[in-house]
Formats: C-alpha cells, sequence, structure tokens
C-alpha cells in the first residue's frame, strides 16, 4: 500500500502545511503584539519630550518677558524717559523683525523644492505617453 504524498511512506508537504501556516502566523501575532508594545513605549517618551519641550518654551517666554521688562525699566531709569516710549520702541524692533522673517519666508515659498524629482516626473509622463500612444 502507498501513501498519499507519492508512495515513499514519509509525510508530504500536505503533512506538514497545517503546522507550518501554524507557526507562521504566531510568528507574525508575536512581532504585532512587539510592535504594539513597543509603540506605546514609543508613544510615552514621546509624549514626555514633548511636554517637556513646551515647558521649556514656556519658561523661554517668560524669561524673555522678564528681561525685556528689566531692560525697558534700566532705561527708562538712566535715560531718564518715560517706560512706554521705550515698550512701544521694542514692540515696533520686533515687529520689523516679524516682518522681516515673513518677507523671508515668503522668498523661500517661492522657490520650488524637489526639482529633480519633477523632472523625473515629467518624463516618466513624456515616455508613458509616447508608449501608449503607439
Amino acid at each position: 500500500m502507498t501513501s498519499a504524498s507519492g508512495g515513499s511512506g514519509e509525510p508530504g508537504l500536505s503533512s506538514h502545511l497545517p503546522a507550518f501556516i501554524s507557526s507562521l502566523l504566531g510568528y507574525f501575532r508575536a512581532r504585532v503584539e512587539l510592535a504594539g508594545i513597543e509603540g506605546r513605549e514609543a508613544v510615552g517618551i514621546f509624549l514626555k519630550a514633548a511636554l517637556l519641550l513646551a515647558a521649556a518654551l514656556l519658561l523661554l517666554a517668560f524669561g524673555y518677558a522678564f528681561l525685556w521688562i528689566g531692560l525697558i525699566g534700566l532705561i527708562a531709569t538712566a535715560a531718564h524717559v518715560f517706560w512706554g516710549w521705550i515698550v512701544l520702541a521694542v514692540a515696533v524692533l520686533h515687529f520689523l523683525g516679524v516682518a522681516g522673517t515673513l518677507w523671508g519666508a515668503s522668498r523661500l515659498g517661492k522657490k520650488p523644492v524637489f526639482k529633480a524629482t519633477l523632472e523625473e516626473f515629467r518624463k516618466d509622463q513624456e515616455w508613458l505617453n509616447r508608449h501608449t500612444n503607439t
């Protein structure tokens, strides 16, 4: 009597396939679980880093404001000038800085980016048009 695997008496592919598929699914399940655990850990780390960055930016803003308050007070006292005029001058300087920064950013926005990629896409489109029309 011969076996279904070809007569040699050894088990064939059909007898090993379910075990292989089960092992493969177990492997992928373990990888997905590991990715989920690592993802939760990464979210926790990045959340802590984002909160620390936000706290640092808040402290920087307060430090910047107190620095200007101190400087304005010193300048007003030393120059015998009303502090309101100094605050107004500092505000104008800040608005000029904002205007300059926005102007620089708008100039960057007009520069084309990904020139090489766009050129390759154009070449690919031309090639497709040539070869699909013939």
